[in-house]
């Protein structure tokens, strides 16, 4: 007897394996075993009698035949989503999934407190948050919320102000102790700089002088894309490190951390909440916005 396949589960995850091309991207970013994801795709390719991706061990690539149905597939989902989005708002309810993105490490701004609160009050709401730190695609890979940090290029999209944050040059006591401390950013060429590389430009630091800002090439010691890791580090004593303030306020509160080149600071960094413009008549998304924009006071407590 052949075995009944979830058609939408299918063209959802091919959706993801098309924009990750790769099977354990999609199986990470799906919460599923890879072995799972490459079932459905198998499925979908038996169900409609074609081959839909070219694999190898080394890529992927549609087919001509997956370039037709990844555009059905996208259309099937977009109007399924339409109609539950039409439902909700007949109804009023708030209620359904909310897909949310954020980089790693958002939670030290205390965010998940505010995000706990709504759920507490809305417990039909169901949560699915990415933690990831690269640019997510919200349309196409299916997101109703991003919290960005720093300047915003999607145009296409609404943004709303969140909170603002610190960026920070910091050190150790005992680093600046052993290696002095350096006067101007110009100075950091002659010392330990501490990468952060999950930044876009991993290996340039960016300060402000008279009203303009700079930035210049720095050699990393340590690089590391977890920026609370990379606080320990520079508490350690190996090197100097730019980060923002709520990564690095346990070790400055004991000292282990200092700030230096502070007359060099950037000003404070923008978090905002970024969403589609179409999905702001989705009466849950729109209430979860309201909460946080409301109840941010809870993630600064």
């Amino acid at each position: 007897m052949e075995r009944k396949i979830d058609l939408l589960k299918a063209m959802r995850t091919f959706v993801v394996v098309v924009n990750k091309l790769s099977f354990s991207a999609a199986a990470r970013e799906l919460n599923i075993v890879v072995s799972a994801v490459s079932r459905q795709v198998s499925d979908l390719e038996k169900h409609f009698d074609c081959i839909l991706l070219y694999r190898t061990t080394r890529a992927m690539k549609l087919t001509p035949e997956g370039q037709h149905y990844l555009d059905e597939f996208k259309a099937v989902l977009e109007r399924l989503d339409n109609l539950e989005l039409s439902a909700a708002q007949r109804q009023h309810k708030i209620g359904g999934r909310l897909r949310i993105t954020s980089a790693f490490n958002i939670d030290q701004l205390g965010i998940q407190h505010v995000v706990a609160d709504f759920l507490r009050q809305y417990p039909d709401v169901q949560l699915s948050w990415v933690l990831v730190n690269r640019y997510v695609n919200l349309i196409e890979e299916g997101f109703d919320l991003a919290l960005r940090v720093g300047e915003l290029s999607d145009s296409g999209f609404i943004a709303r102000h969140y909170l603002s944050m610190k960026i920070l040059m910091v050190a150790s006591p005992d680093y600046l102790a052993a290696h002095g401390t350096p006067e101007h950013p110009k100075a950091l060429s002659e010392h330990r700089w501490l990468v952060d590389s999950s930044n876009r430009q991993p290996g340039r630091v960016r300060y402000q002088e008279n009203g303009k800002q700079h930035q210049l090439s720095v050699n990393g010691h340590v690089d590391v894309n977890q920026g609370t890791l990379l606080a320990d580090f520079a508490a350690a004593g190996l090197g100097i490190a730019q980060l923002p303030e709520f990564m690095l306020s346990h070790h400055l509160q004991q000292g282990k951390l200092v700030p230096i080149l502070e007359e060099y600071q950037l000003p404070a960094l923008d978090v905002s909440l970024v969403y589609p413009a179409s999905k702001l008549t989705d009466p849950t998304l729109r209430a979860f916005i309201d909460h946080l924009l409301a109840h941010k006071h809870l993630s600064t407590e």
